[in-house]
């Protein structure tokens, strides 16, 4: 393991941080932290950590020495952000603020995961690393504040904005997109999906590779690193049906106004990958 350089995943009880924490252990002596007062969970040798808690995050980095750091970690209930904003800026935008000031001061590299929900939607074509953030709620708000955190203090950091990501995760169950339209449709109950959202769903272990990658190479600055398609929530409904052998008449197309939500939601956020 000495050769090996030491990665540290924050948030890695999460779908995409669990994804992370099995792909690099042949590349990388990895540690991983969950905070305990939202997993609830003790028994998968991970630091615990308070993002917000500037004392707990630099006698993290103390301990550990990381070399490389993938911050996955982030409040991604929009809804939950919009009821408590208070607490979506302290994990959102100032956690990542505190993580940047530490890699800073023990040299460490650092990818942070963003969003595509910094984007207001009012596009028609993909969004690009050049277009300017304009963030309708407060998830997508207090990201871009953390985004703007972390390259303002370690210009050299990779800020990746992902979207929708989906896959399985062994560690915590928690739904996402993907795995809350099969559970509905293997009841055989509707799926309610709404058509005037399109979206570019990412799958966990493709953005966990390239996240290491991201990490591997000598770039800096905002990476787009969402799937390539572009997709109304219907669409992929449809595919998800098809693909795992279920009743594609469950999709049910309807428009996010008959649903009464806290936060908006941004209607186009697909993202140009191109980069």
């Amino acid at each position: 393991m000495a050769d090996k350089k030491r990665l540290l995943v924050i948030g890695a009880s999460g779908l995409l941080g669990s994804k992370l924490m099995a792909q690099a252990r042949g590349r990388y002596e990895v540690r991983g932290t969950c905070n305990p007062a939202v997993d609830g969970k003790a028994d998968w040798r991970l630091e615990p950590l308070d993002m917000g808690s500037k004392d707990e995050v630099e006698a993290l980095f103390t301990k550990l020495k990381p070399e490389v750091v993938v911050l996955a970690a982030a409040m991604t209930n929009v809804d939950a952000c919009e009821k408590n904003p208070t607490v979506a800026n302290r994990v959102n935008s100032a956690g990542p603020m505190l993580v940047a000031r530490a890699c800073k001061a023990h040299g460490a590299r650092l990818v942070h995961v963003s969003t595509d929900y910094v984007f207001d939607g009012t596009k028609k074509r993909p969004y690009t690393e050049e277009d300017v953030p304009r963030p309708i709620s407060v998830y997508g708000s207090t990201k871009l504040a953390g985004e703007r955190a972390v390259l303002s203090t370690l210009p050299g950091a990779v800020v990746a904005r992902p979207a929708v990501i989906y896959g399985w995760n062994m560690l915590e169950d928690k739904e996402n997109f993907v795995t809350w339209v099969l559970k509905r449709m293997r009841k055989g109950e509707k799926a309610p999906l709404f058509h005037d959202q399109s979206i570019s769903p990412t799958f966990a272990d493709d953005l966990a590779r390239t996240l290491l990658d991201l990490a591997d190479r000598d770039v800096s600055g905002i990476w787009h690193v969402s799937g390539p398609d572009c997709l109304d929530r219907p669409a992929c409904g449809r595919m998800i049906a098809k693909a795992f052998g279920l009743d594609e008449g469950l999709v049910a197309s309807v428009h996010s106004s008959t649903v009464s939500l806290p936060a908006r939601r941004p209607a186009y956020t697909c993202l140009d990958v191109s980069k």
